[in-house]
């Protein structure tokens, strides 16, 4: 009987293994699921004896997916400054903000050019000889390309009264040239200025006269209470700030900016600033002391730190336009008149007017 038990357990066995070969089956692919099921049933009779033996396999499932993204993405990869038209500058030479040419590139090989509105440039200072690196920045991007800076040629100043201003510009100068106008300034009164603006402005060709700033009537330097001439305020009084009488002594009383006047060319001006068209609001002097005028004006922002010159109509303490007389101190250059006047003005007062000595102190204040 025992034979007989291991006789059926060996055919079993064996008929299980050659079903499973039978039906497996076991498939791939993409995307596919691969079931494997083995179901086996035997039955054995023995004498008065059944046995049924019955044996099922587990289901075994296998997925395999492939995935292609067919979506491609075109993004910005960074800028390039592609041109630089200046590379070199004058020390203290404003950039050329048009000089450059700035794309922002795409993934994509194409790209696309900035308007200068678009971008920051940092890294520029003119003030500083030598290679400057300059950066270019739009958002997250930048690119940098290199300018070079031109030492000071310097202006070569020979007077010892400006001595101390060597080598300065912008500000800094702005700054010492008021330390020395302040420092050597001896004020007088406005009342003296009546016997003092004839010898200021004298006629050089006829002796005795005094030539007069808007009219350029040659008329009697002799002061006769501003009948034939008044004391003109090329900065008014008004947008001084001061009311002045002949005991004043300030900046209504300096005599740089103070200039015999024609009575009615006085009223006609009146608190006027200055244009190239004479309105309701500006004036337009004569060409011939446009020049003067402007000098007289830095000068007076440079004495008195209150004042600024301005290129809107003014308010108090201030004047105007900066851009036309940056214009006429170019267009109508220092003469001997006005030389001779501050060689005057510096024997009574004790300072100068520094745009008269060296024109070129505005551009390298005003540049």
């Amino acid at each position: 009987m025992k034979t007989i038990k291991k006789l059926l357990i060996f055919t079993l066995f064996l008929l299980v293994i050659g079903t499973f070969s039978a039906c497996g089956e076991i498939t791939t692919g993409s995307t596919t699921t691969n079931p494997i099921t083995a179901t086996t049933e035997t039955t054995i009779t023995t004498n008065t004896q059944s046995t049924t033996i019955t044996e099922t396999s587990t289901e075994i499932s296998t997925t395999e997916t492939q995935t292609t993204d067919a979506t491609t993405t075109v993004h910005f990869t960074g800028i390039e400054v592609v041109e630089v038209r200046k590379t070199v500058y004058e020390y203290n030479e404003a950039f050329d903000e048009d000089s450059l040419t700035v794309v922002i590139r795409r993934s994509n090989g194409q790209f696309l050019t900035l308007n200068k509105s678009m971008y920051d440039v940092t890294g520029f200072d003119s003030k500083t000889p030598g290679q400057n690196i300059v950066t270019v920045t739009h958002g997250e991007f930048s690119d940098s390309f290199v300018v070079t800076i031109n030492e000071y040629a310097g202006l070569d100043i020979t007077m010892e009264y400006y001595m101390s201003a060597q080598g300065l510009t912008g500000i800094d100068l702005l700054l010492e040239l008021r330390s020395i106008l302040i420092d050597t300034a001896s004020l007088l009164t406005y009342g003296e200025a009546r016997y003092i603006l004839d010898e200021t402005d004298a006629d050089p060709d006829v002796p005795g006269n005094v030539i007069l700033v808007y009219s350029a009537y040659s008329v009697s330097g002799v002061w006769d209470g501003g009948i034939t001439w008044n004391r003109e305020h090329v900065w008014p009084q008004s947008l001084l700030g001061v009311s002045v009488t002949n005991s004043t002594i300030g900046a209504g009383s300096d005599l740089q900016n103070l200039k015999p006047a024609n009575p009615s060319f006085n009223f006609s001006r009146g608190n006027k600033y200055f244009d190239n068209v004479t309105t309701s609001s500006s004036y337009e002097p004569r060409d011939e002391v446009k020049g003067d005028i402007a000098r007289i004006l830095f000068y007076m922002v440079v004495m008195y730190d209150y004042l600024s010159l301005v290129d809107q109509n003014p308010n108090t303490y201030q004047m105007a336009l900066l851009s036309v007389l940056l214009q006429w101190h170019i267009l109508d250059p220092v003469d001997d008149f006005e030389r001779n006047r501050n060689e005057v003005i510096y024997s009574y007062q004790g300072n100068r007017n520094p745009f008269i000595d060296y024109p070129e102190f505005v551009e390298l204040i005003w540049s």
